[in-house]
């Protein structure tokens, strides 16, 4: 078994350098721990809109990156540690291969964990991980998260109380969990910093390789973070199809809000409200990109100092 050592905290370079690793390492058992500063990251085949409250994430700076594996939508900060792991595998991907050996480093370093339902961890009946998985013909990665410090209340803040029945779409909806931080509950306190080499010890066996990258390698991951993670096709352009359709009350007047959209495109646009003109809204909105800033735009050019209340009904 290898490490490839990674000390950035960059989430769409980090998304960027694992998917490297899992391309182009095609004979080792790898693995990798990794953080990301503040970010929401959700499952390849979900609709951002749903999963996450869009506004907050943008008054907070906070980016939306889309992972190559499917699941759920998930918070991270550097609070908590990502770890991943890729190996070689001639039958069908199994969870618990990866799991249990992630139970057996935590307890070892004092961590009280145990494995729950397919793919979690859990102290007690809290959740403190989540993991998904990829196979490409016999190369499995799976990865999860490790809540140590996080900032529970961001994640609660800014995602899972989105879902409501405007959607309807066939894409992936996050399952709401009770969690906890790996911190509290340790034998023996330690900053995260000696918690992640702790884990690492843990998992590597004697005299296990730990490589760096060269320029070379670094390059190719920086221009894949570019093309891909970065990119509005990736990002955006993935959101599974849907339709939308919400009612209620904007600037003390009812309003009924309804569009389609697929590969990212909006479409059948329809806003009925006295409050504002639906007309031009329809004209503004029918045939644009799903795309927060654009659709920021819209909204003060049809509600001036209300456009993040007009947010709210169309993201």
């Amino acid at each position: 078994m290898i490490t490839v050592l990674n000390a950035e905290t960059n989430p769409f370079f980090n998304q960027a350098f694992e998917e490297y690793v899992f391309t182009h390492f095609t004979g080792d058992e790898i693995f990798l721990i990794w953080r990301n500063s503040p970010a929401v990251v959700v499952g390849s085949y979900q609709n951002i809109c749903r999963e996450v409250h869009v506004r907050a994430l943008m008054e907070k700076n906070i980016p939306v990156v889309r992972r190559m594996t499917g699941g759920g939508t998930v918070y991270h900060d550097l609070g908590n540690l990502n770890y991943t792991y890729i190996y070689t595998e001639n039958d069908e991907m199994d969870y618990a291969r990866g799991l249990d050996r992630m139970v057996s480093a935590l307890n070892a370093i004092g961590a009280p964990v145990q494995r729950r339902h397919v793919c979690d961890l859990a102290i007690g009946e809290k959740k403190i991980s989540g993991s998904a998985g990829r196979m490409v013909k016999n190369r499995v990665l799976h990865h999860g998260t490790l809540l140590f410090e996080s900032d529970l209340n961001a994640l609660d803040r800014i995602t899972t109380r989105r879902k409501n029945d405007s959607f309807r779409t066939k894409g992936t909806v996050s399952a709401i969990c009770t969690v906890t931080n790996i911190r509290p509950h340790l034998k023996t306190d330690m900053e995260i910093d000696e918690f992640e080499d702790a884990l690492l010890s843990a998992v590597l066996p004697g005299g296990a390789e730990r490589i760096a990258f060269n320029a070379d390698q670094l390059s190719e991951v920086r221009a894949l973070e570019k093309e891909k993670y970065r990119s509005w096709e990736w990002t955006w352009g993935k959101t599974p199809a849907f339709e939308y359709e919400k009612n209620g009350m904007f600037m003390n007047q009812p309003i009924a809000v309804s569009y389609r959209a697929k590969k990212g495109i909006v479409s059948d646009v329809r806003i009925q409200s006295d409050a504002l003109d639906g007309e031009r809204a329809k004209a503004l909105l029918e045939g644009t990109r799903l795309d927060p800033d654009g659709f920021c735009e819209i909204c003060r050019t049809l509600a001036g100092e209300r456009a993040g209340e007009l947010m709210d009904w169309l993201m």
